[in-house]
This record gives C-alpha cells, structure tokens and sequence, in this order.
C-alpha cells in the first residue's frame, strides 16, 4: 500500500507535537465535527465530517497541529469517502488574554479519495493546500471548545476547492499562566492626634480673696481620622486576573473603610476610581476598571454607605503612580482609589496617599 510524502509528514508532526517540551504554552489533543461543501452545483455535494487533532502553542502567538478529517464526496455520480490529512501553523495577531486566543491557520497535507483500506475499489492520493480562520476559548483548567472555517485546494488534473465549517472541543495541558503575587507593606500604625488641653485659669478677687477657682473644661474629643484619598492596590482587594471578582479579604478590606466613613457627622460624596496596568487591551482595561470601581461601590452599600453619595468610574491606564518598567510596577498600577468630599468638622484630611486602608 502507497503511503505518501504528505501522510508521512503528518505522523512526524503528530509525534512532535505530543513530546514533551517546557517551554511550549500548553498542548491540546480535540475532536471535531461539522459539514464540507465541495463547491459544486450538486444538491449533495454538502456533506457532514469528523475529525481530530493534536496541537500545541509555542507562545501566544505561535502554534503548531496536526489534524485529520473524514467526510464524503458527491461529484453527481455517486458517493466516495474522502480522507485529509494536514500539518498546520497557527498565528494568533493579537495580545489577547489566555483564555481566549483566535487564530489564522495555513497548512498543507494531503487528501486521499476513496478507502485504501477496503482492498476494493480505486482510490487517490492528491497533495492540498489549506487557509482557515477560527479561535480557541478555554473552558476551566483543561478544557477549551473551537470553532473554525477551512478552505482546501486540492491539486490534481482539475484543481477543486473544498469549504469546511467545524466545531470541536478538547482536552488541554502543560504550562499554566504564571501568576505574580505582589506582598502590600506593612499598614502603618494609625495616629489619632489629641490636643492638649489649655492652660488652667485661676481668679483671684481682690481685696477680700475668696476661694480658689479652677476651670479645667474637657478635652475637646478627638476628630475621626480619615484620609482625603484612598488607594486599594491588587495585592489588597485580591482581584482574579483580567476579573472584577473581590476576595474575601479584599471585602474585609473595604468593610474597614466603611466603619471609618459612618463616624463622619455631615454630608459627603465618594468618588471610586478604577486603575489597570497598561498590558492588555485598552477598550477592555477601561471596561474592567470600571466594573472593578463598581465592585467597590457594592460592598460600601452592602455595608451601609448610601448609594446616592457614591460615583464610580474606570480610568484604564491613563493616570499610571509609577512608570511601568517591571511587573511590581505594573501591580502598583493596579488600583481602585476612594476620594472623600466632605465639609464635615469632626474630619481630618491628610495629604499623604497610602497603599492601604487605614
């Protein structure tokens, strides 16, 4: 039995692929199905197909698969099965985020007509070509469903083009995203200050000297010590990546700063603001920073804050507190800040910007 250059190619790309590599992104193996139109003028030259792969991406960007696909062929005078083999590379363009990664593919393999396999009948081996566009969304930890459009050319005395459509699911490994976790400093200790009291005043009448008087009036009490911003870094709040999801301590965090703004005594507005670091996309920074302002605003009414005294918005990157060189910096730059606008007297509003919650 003929075995050719192109089938040859396409189980050492297999075996390739499978080995093991550590500084690959992570390795796939799915199954796919979905329907082939052979671009004919024949009402059944649509057909349906199966297929598999095994694939694997080198860097976000880069990828590499073997694949098969089984389908039939109608030409008007009869049904043939129809058998592709393919060794592909997939190019992502964009800096999309892990779990969603779209892709163009070109290929070549080759496309045999008829089943060798039977030991009856003819059968052809014909070298193809294949472009397509799909993309890959991970489903948890090891799962990711595709959803992909093919065109083959297959050479032979007539050229023929060959439309396929096809959605698959699989099952994924390797390399996880590396995750930098960032310790937030030591909370300083907070310093409530207490003026002391004045002078003691003694009268003494004249000429007759009554009893001495002392008037030592109370100590005014002390204010509530609020700061005029508050800055919530990631390492505080705990946000999932590229997610608006609080931590439990990160709920706790902002729990504090509730009881600080209920001893306020007279009207204030808050101010919540959304900061990213400047990897990612810009329309999707500016969307998460707002939705990460909002997450704020929901535990401060949960907690009793009145809603009509909160704004939110979402800045994305565009007022970074550091240049962003490594990625502590761009952690620094990840942040919700809370301003308070209040005339209230029982406050004191300090200059000094903190990391964390008082």
């Amino acid at each position: 039995m003929r075995v050719s250059l192109a089938v040859l190619s396409f189980a050492l790309a297999a075996g390739s692929l499978m080995a093991s590599d550590d500084k690959k992104d992570f390795r796939w193996m799915q199954v796919q199905g979905g329907i082939t139109d052979h671009r004919t003028n024949n009402p059944g030259a649509q057909q349906p197909a199966i297929g598999f792969g095994m694939g694997t991406w080198v860097d976000k960007h880069w990828g590499l698969e073997a694949s098969g696909l089984f389908t039939h062929v109608n030409y008007g005078y009869g049904n043939s099965k129809e058998a592709h083999a393919l060794a592909s590379v997939l190019f992502n363009p964009f800096n999309t985020p892990a779990t969603f990664r779209p892709f163009l593919r070109l290929g070549a393999g080759s496309t045999t007509i008829g089943s060798p396999l039977s030991g009856t009948g003819s059968h052809t081996t014909r070298l193809s070509g294949t472009v397509g566009l799909g993309f890959q969304v991970l489903l948890g930890d090891q799962f990711f469903a595709s959803l992909e459009g093919r065109l083959v050319q297959i050479e032979s005395k007539v050229t023929r083009k060959e439309g396929q459509a096809l959605a698959g699911i699989g099952l994924r490994w390797g390399k996880k995203p590396r995750v930098v976790v960032v310790q937030a400093p030591a909370p300083p200790p907070v310093v409530i200050e207490t003026p002391a009291p004045p002078p003691q005043i003694v009268y003494v009448p004249t000429p007759a000297p009554p009893p001495v008087v002392v008037y030592t009036p109370a100590p005014a009490p002390a204010p509530v010590v609020i700061p005029k911003k508050i800055i919530l870094d990631e390492a505080t709040l705990h946000f999932a990546n590229g997610k608006a999801i609080l931590s439990p301590e990160g709920r706790e965090a902002i729990n504090k700063v509730a009881e600080n703004l209920k001893e306020i005594k007279g009207p204030y507005n808050l101010v919540i603001t959304g900061h990213t670091s400047k990897v990612g996309k810009e329309s999707f920074n500016l969307w998460l920073s707002k939705q990460r302002a909002e997450a704020v605003a929901k535990v401060l009414v949960d907690a009793g804050i009145p809603a009509s005294d909160i704004r939110t918005e979402g800045l994305s990157s565009s007022q970074p507190r550091l240049k962003e060189v490594t990625k502590a910096d761009q952690a620094m730059n990840r942040r919700v800040e809370i301003d308070i606008q209040t005339k209230a007297e029982n406050v004191v509003l300090h200059q000094k910007q903190t990391a964390t919650v008082e």
